[in-house]
């Protein structure tokens, strides 16, 4: 009798160790967890001051197991940015992929390089000339990949054709003005309310893309206008 309560103390008393144990070892993965989301949005916060632009649904991925590991230490190898909601220059709701590689945070902050992939979409273009040009109606926009150029329908019933031509110059893109016609007869663009020429800059926006970037490429998409950026060491501004 003796021995048999003896087994049974020695049982609870090991019982009591592993639950206490189990209960310790899952309090420290909730804590650890809780602090590597918190390391997780810090970076993130990081990252969209220095690029506002690239809108309220970003997700920041980072290389590797632990972000806080990274985040105490003030270097980050890597991250991958995401974000559908982007603004590049008067292009709004565009896509965004980008890595950013050797950021370094604190004093001095900054990037060691970033490459960058930017979609438009046919809808974010036609946003784009409406806000340049208010008094026009844009009722579509197709795109000729072939040619290289977008097209937008413009003025009452969409009877004009208003034809753009992306250009690439000084590390950034612009749409230049190929031509307008109404019912097939070309027209100055100034019937429009604009000038020759075509989109540029925004007035008062940053001359620069952020984080060093420059665009290195664009292409005429059958859906829209595809843009790859790099950018070589550049300081992460606003962190």
């Amino acid at each position: 009798m003796k021995q048999h309560l003896a087994k049974t103390r020695a049982a609870v008393r090991r019982h009591l160790v592993l639950t206490v144990t189990t209960g310790v070892v899952l309090l420290a993965v909730v804590a650890a967890g809780a602090a590597e989301f918190t390391a997780r949005s810090v970076i993130r916060d990081h990252v969209t001051k220095a690029a506002p632009g690239l809108g309220e649904d970003v997700t920041v991925g980072v290389a590797g197991d632990w972000a806080l590991w990274d985040l105490a230490h003030g270097s980050i190898p890597r991250l991958d940015i995401s974000s559908d909601d982007a603004r590049v220059g008067r292009l709004p709701q565009v896509r965004v992929r980008a890595r950013l590689d050797d950021v370094r945070l604190g004093d001095g902050a900054a990037v060691g390089a970033t490459h960058a992939e930017v979609t438009a979409s046919t809808q974010s273009l036609a946003t784009a000339i409406r806000t340049a040009v208010p008094a026009v109606s844009v009722s579509a926009v197709t795109t000729d990949p072939a040619r290289g150029t977008i097209l937008a329908a413009v003025g009452p019933g969409g009877a004009g054709q208003l034809t753009l031509r992306p250009v690439l110059a000084d590390g950034r893109v612009t749409l230049a003005v190929d031509g307008l016609t109404v019912f097939g007869r070309s027209v100055p663009t100034s019937r429009l309310g604009m000038g020759e020429g075509g989109f540029g800059a925004e007035p008062g926006a940053p001359k620069e893309y952020p984080l060093g970037l420059k665009a290195t490429s664009v292409r005429v998409q059958p859906d829209g206008l595809d843009v790859a950026l790099t950018g070589g060491p550049a300081p992460l501004a606003g962190v």
